[in-house]
């Protein structure tokens, strides 16, 4: 069972997959668990309020959705 821990997390400044540009003052997170990987853009300055696992979390939450469990 994956979890969270185990999310690389690399931030670029480039989109992933287009190599285009952040907007001015945005960074892409971008997330690696196994064969899947995930990005999302954030402001620059909310990532400098945010540790590692949180990261990890927003990451892993994109790569390993989890049903609900009711």
């Amino acid at each position: 069972m994956s979890k969270f821990k185990d999310v690389v997390v690399t931030l670029s400044k480039k989109h992933p997959q287009t190599a285009e540009p952040a907007q001015a003052g945005h960074t892409f997170v971008i997330g690696v668990l196994g064969k899947k990987t995930a990005f999302y853009e954030i402001a620059t300055e909310q990532l400098n309020n945010l540790h590692d696992d949180d990261l990890q979390k927003a990451l892993f939450n994109l790569l390993h959705p989890q049903t609900p469990h009711h």
